[in-house]
């Protein structure tokens, strides 16, 4: 369980880890399907439609073209199917539809009014960099963290160390001193034992116990599992 005392700084991935990613896109889709893919179908089929994409996404990515290749063979459009566009409302859109845990803010106020530094530490591409602070922005978590740490910007993405090296030192703490809460046990949590912090692995896929035994890696369904104050 959380030790306030051992602690100077909990850094929080942002996509499946602060906000339901998956929640936003069901939101989303209704709107893209109807401009895109869709016309003159009734409220029905595109829901119909939109939980289907839901139940075949790919992981870590709510617009894989496998997922819209599975889509339009069950429900074909009558517009003119472009991947590349489908993409793009999604980037264009995703934001509107983004809200932040009431869990997991909870959780970072009660971290702040400890003392404890806090930052986002999220993957982004360079050319996608505005579009995730955007959304960071519009869900209203800027102003609940010290720090926030796009890879774009780094020029490196999680796992990679140096990517955890930078939170830390923005942070102005050791990295053995940090927590690391996220949902990818590959690019998150993997990569924070590399860099010598412990991790609070949110396992949102339902991947098992990946790291058996591993004292430094804390597996929870929510984050009130772990942070218990």
């Amino acid at each position: 369980m959380f030790d306030a005392s051992k602690v100077k700084a909990v850094l929080w991935d942002l996509d499946d880890t602060l906000y339901s990613r998956v929640a936003a896109a069901r939101l989303t889709y209704p709107g893209m399907f109807r401009s895109l893919l869709y016309e003159d179908r009734d409220d029905a089929f595109i829901e119909a439609a939109a939980d289907f994409m839901i139940h075949h996404l790919v992981r870590d990515s709510m617009i894989h073209e496998s997922s819209f290749q599975a889509l339009i063979r069950e429900f074909p459009p009558n517009k003119a199917f472009c991947l590349t566009d489908c993409q793009e409302y999604y980037f264009d859109h995703i934001h509107e539809f983004a809200v932040a845990g009431q869990e997991q803010v909870a959780v970072v106020k009660k971290l702040r009014s400890l003392g404890i530094k806090t930052a986002i530490v999220t993957n982004v591409a360079v050319d996608r960099l505005a579009f995730q602070r955007n959304k960071i922005d519009t869900m209203g978590l800027t102003p609940l963290f010290d720090a926030i740490v796009l890879s774009g910007e780094v020029g490196v993405h999680k796992p990679d160390r140096r990517v955890f090296d930078h939170a830390a030192k923005l942070l102005g703490v050791a990295n053995e001193e940090c927590i690391f809460v996220g949902d990818n046990p590959y690019a998150d949590i993997t990569g924070a034992l590399n860099a010598g912090m412990d991790a609070v692995w949110i396992d949102a896929w339902g991947d098992g116990d990946i790291f058996p035994g591993n004292p430094h890696v804390h597996r929870v369904q929510s984050v009130l599992e772990y942070f218990q104050f």
